[in-house]
């Protein structure tokens, strides 16, 4: 008896909070037959719809493709386009075949918003060896005409830098802007707080993690006398000062630096490498070790507005050593209270959020970078509830 041929799809991926999903499948049908077997075919989980289409997924009852709309949420693994990878510690693009299906193209339409860069070359490490960040940025659509912003838009568009987490590092930054929710940065919630120009957004992507002491994967904390180093700092910073070289559009009185986790303690380490670089700064769940946290680094940290957010619930980055004292965000934020820095803080109780029913899901504690790129992270100063980005978008250098 011969097997029946596994039916092609593409798979449509799409940023959620929780990372990047299937919202779609568009299953290719060479007969009558084939269009069957999709129509009767028993998914993994549920979908929300199910038709007769043409290539595109739109309904056609005359096609001989056929467009399924799964159910996704935070609970519904099959539908997740990323899987971790223990070995490297670190998310990949898993395979997405099915049992008599199989997977011949992917697409994601949201990334077409970013332009996905070649790394620049001739930026060394302390070691003098070339390091090579992947990355992809945005532009607001006047920006991106390259004559025009070398021309009368010279200065003028403020520049948001994300800084991904230990998970997303590696060769491919589609990992680092679908990984945590980036695209968010580029939608209408953030950028209407920009309401002259919009922002750009910058998204490098580092080969290992940040807080690599020596660019073999050795985590820094691991180490008592690394005193937070990184391998990757100076040379990032090069990368950035590079991106502003060839990109004169960007206003310098209005770059933001933010990021989740080693993006975090990476945000802290730019705001030391390069003080004045910085209008303001937004680190999340920040792995930046009480340890390292001297007056002198406390003192130059204190000159620049920045809004913490972590979670009590975090168990990666807790926010108090075993022995009951404050470690961390609930470290560094009262010295720089002490120091009369510009500090916000917003200590989250849990990480919240809703399942494909509808109904509350907790979060992994750690993933406190899941409000925040909802923009779900307010204050109220002076009377009046303020949003994070609302707030970033206030501040220019001095």
């Amino acid at each position: 008896m011969l097997r029946k041929k596994k039916l092609p799809f593409m798979a449509v991926l799409g940023p959620e909070d929780y990372g990047a999903v299937i919202r779609c499948l568009v299953i290719h049908c060479r007969s009558e037959e084939e269009m069957a077997r999709a129509e009767q075919y028993q998914f993994p989980g549920p979908v929300r719809e199910r038709f007769r289409s043409d290539g595109h997924g739109y309904p056609d009852p005359r096609g001989m493709f056929y467009t399924v709309f799964p159910v996704s949420g935070p609970e519904i693994e099959w539908t997740m386009a990323f899987s971790w990878n223990e070995r490297k510690e670190r998310n990949e693009y898993r395979k997405l075949d099915l049992e008599g299906l199989t997977c011949v193209k992917t697409i994601c339409p949201v990334l077409e918003r970013f332009r996905n860069r070649k790394p620049y070359r001739n930026i060394q490490g302390e070691d003098g060896k070339e390091i090579l960040f992947h990355y992809m940025d945005y532009l607001p659509e006047c920006y991106r005409d390259r004559t025009a912003a070398r021309g009368s838009l010279k200065h003028t568009l403020p520049l948001i830098i994300w800084l991904h987490g230990a998970g997303e590092g590696g060769t491919d930054p589609t990992i680092t802007v679908l990984g945590n929710r980036v695209t968010a940065l580029t939608e209408e919630t953030v950028q209407t707080y920009f309401p002259e120009t919009g922002a750009a957004v910058l998204a490098p992507q580092c080969p290992t993690m940040w807080m690599d002491l020596n660019g073999k994967g050795v985590y820094n904390v691991s180490r008592k006398d690394s005193d937070g180093k990184s391998c990757y700092s100076k040379a990032l910073l090069a990368f950035i000062r590079r991106y502003l070289q060839y990109h004169p559009e960007i206003d310098r009185d209005r770059i933001y630096i933010g990021g989740c986790s080693n993006g975090g303690y990476m945000t802290i380490k730019m705001l030391l490498e390069a003080p004045e670089l910085f209008a303001a700064a937004f680190p999340c769940c920040p792995a930046y070790h009480a340890a390292w946290q001297t007056p002198e680094r406390v003192k130059t940290l204190a000159g620049i507005p920045i809004w913490f957010t972590a979670a009590a619930t975090d168990q990666t980055v807790p926010l108090t050593e075993k022995d009951g004292s404050p470690a961390y965000a609930d470290a560094l934020v009262p010295k720089l209270r002490e120091a009369s820095g510009e500090v916000i803080y917003t200590r989250l109780p849990q990480v919240m959020g809703f399942d494909s029913k509808g109904f509350p899901y907790e979060y992994n504690g750690h993933f406190s970078w899941i409000p925040l790129l909802q923009d779900r992270i307010t204050k109220e100063i002076d009377g009046e509830e303020i949003h994070l980005f609302e707030w970033l978008a206030s501040k220019g250098r001095k």
